[in-house]
């Protein structure tokens, strides 16, 4: 499963023109402003990609001044399987945020969102009602999962887990 575990779970697909001299700049790595938004989990919650910030990849690390950087970026697709690459299927599911420079210009491109306030208490409500406990992804440090499940108040029980 990819960094975007809920999402693949509550899968969501539409289609996107996206014209080629976009499509070429998702070579250009240049490009990133190393936000980090693309590297945590999120969840499709009406009609959006929510970014979960209690779900960050492994291997970001967020220096004092708000720069993301990969710890194993050179070798992120080997040692990272669920990295993902700037690339037409990952643009079609909405996995950067509205404002990356990789995805301006595409009409209709709706991306990634942090929400806030009372729209952000909304959305953990729903998602505690909603989410069935699941095994902790392999993008995660050990038991951030388990604290977050515990946050929505959904205990993990990691013996049960493995039988």
């Amino acid at each position: 499963m990819s960094i975007n575990l809920l999402t693949d779970i509550f899968r969501s697909k539409r289609a996107l023109k996206i014209p080629p001299e976009i499509e070429q700049r998702f070579k250009d790595e240049r490009l990133c402003r190393r936000c980090g938004l693309c590297c945590y989990g999120s969840v499709r919650y009406k009609g959006r990609l929510v970014i979960i910030p209690e779900l960050p990849c492994r291997y970001l690390e967020v220096d004092a001044q708000g720069k993301a950087t990969c710890r194993i970026y050179p070798e992120r697709h080997q040692l990272a399987p669920w990295c993902q690459r700037v690339e037409r299927k990952t643009v079609e599911a909405g996995l950067f945020p509205d404002d990356c420079p990789y995805v301006q210009g595409i009409e209709g491109y709706q991306g990634k969102v942090l929400l806030l306030g009372e729209e952000k208490k909304k959305f953990y409500r729903w998602l505690s009602e909603n989410i069935n406990p699941q095994p902790q992804p392999e993008y995660l440090e050990e038991g951030v999962w388990r604290n977050f499940l515990a946050k929505l108040g959904i205990f993990y029980n990691t013996k049960a887990q493995s039988e």
